[in-house]
């Protein structure tokens, strides 16, 4: 099965041996992201909602860049650096998702790169 490395413009890119996203087949994979400024990599915001509002702005932007949406993701991965901040991020994570909601992993990683979370997912591109 071909695959293809996705890169959007307007959301970070980190170093490193990996792809911000791979369309493969009907599928799309994102790697991990945090709330990272698109163009200085400086971490964005200082409380948990903050952090989540400018991930989710990064996922947005790289599921674009590969023709996807919010509504095609059906997997979601959240490492959260404190799990005391679950109940201020599943607030707003809760803005940006409407039934049937994604299914989610949602764990305490502890130290996640200075960032208080981390999140990736998996989008299906084919038809309903």
């Amino acid at each position: 099965m071909p695959r293809t490395a996705v890169i959007a413009d307007d959301a970070p890119y980190g170093a490193g041996p990996y792809a911000p996203a791979v369309k493969a087949g009907d599928f799309v994979f994102l790697s991990g992201i945090g709330a990272l400024h698109p163009e200085t990599h400086a971490i964005q915001g200082a409380t948990i909602a903050e952090q989540t509002r400018h991930t989710m702005a990064n996922i947005e932007a790289i599921l674009r860049a590969c023709g996807a949406a919010l509504d095609d993701v059906v997997k979601m991965s959240v490492y959260l650096q404190e799990s005391s901040d679950y109940e201020a991020f599943n607030a707003v994570y809760a803005e940006y998702f409407s039934e049937p909601y994604p299914a989610r992993l949602t764990v305490g990683a502890g130290q996640v790169w200075d960032m208080l979370i981390k999140m990736d997912c998996v989008a299906y591109l084919g038809a309903d």
